[in-house]
């Protein structure tokens, strides 16, 4: 067990992507001590977390053993990783959104409107549609481009970018469902 003295800021990247950043209070062979900007300590496995970043130095925690479940090698899994990192920070599916808001609004109105149910299952019926097209990745918002023409950091960024798209449009679509509902019922008793 060994005990550090942080001064800076530390982070913590962890293999889903996100980061925490505060200050690292203790590294074992198994656990991290963490404590974050609001000053809340946390105990972290190991293994959820691919590196550590102290004194603005990386240092990689993630090791390649299949036995474990860790099928890519180091330098693969840290594009992979990248990617994941790179998606939670700069990709919104603002767009997919405001289509779902607007689908789900009509569906919710029009269902009012007939007095039917048969429009409940549009917004998953949104949400499997948007997940046939691909992301793209949009260069100007990230820090680094130079990892764009790696195969692991683009399916890293796919992964986070798809998963934020889907739960974007699933609750957009729902939250539309509801208020075309709830306008269709304030216009249909004014009549």
């Amino acid at each position: 067990m060994s005990s550090i003295d942080v001064n800076g800021q530390d982070k913590l990247l962890f293999l889903n992507g996100k980061e925490l950043k505060g200050s690292l209070i203790e590294k074992t062979n198994y656990e991290f001590t963490f404590k974050n900007k609001d000053n809340k300590q946390f105990i972290i496995d190991k293994y959820r977390v691919f590196s550590y970043t102290q004194n603005n130095k990386e240092n990689i925690v993630y090791e390649f053993d299949t036995l474990s479940g860790n099928f890519l090698k180091v330098k693969d899994m840290k594009m992979f990783v990248y990617g994941e990192r790179d998606a939670h920070k700069t990709f919104k599916p603002r767009f997919t959104n405001v289509i779902g808001f607007a689908a789900g609004g009509a569906a919710g109105y029009m269902m009012n409107r007939d007095q039917t149910i048969v429009y409940v299952p549009i917004p998953l019926v949104y949400t499997a549609i948007t997940l046939l097209f691909p992301t793209r990745v949009k260069q100007n918002k990230l820090k680094d481009t130079k990892y764009l023409k790696e195969d692991e950091y683009l399916r890293g960024y796919e992964r986070i970018a798809r998963s934020k798209r889907t739960q974007g449009a699933l609750k957009a679509s729902l939250v539309g469902l509801g208020v075309g509902f709830l306008v269709g019922a304030l216009t249909n008793a004014s009549k």
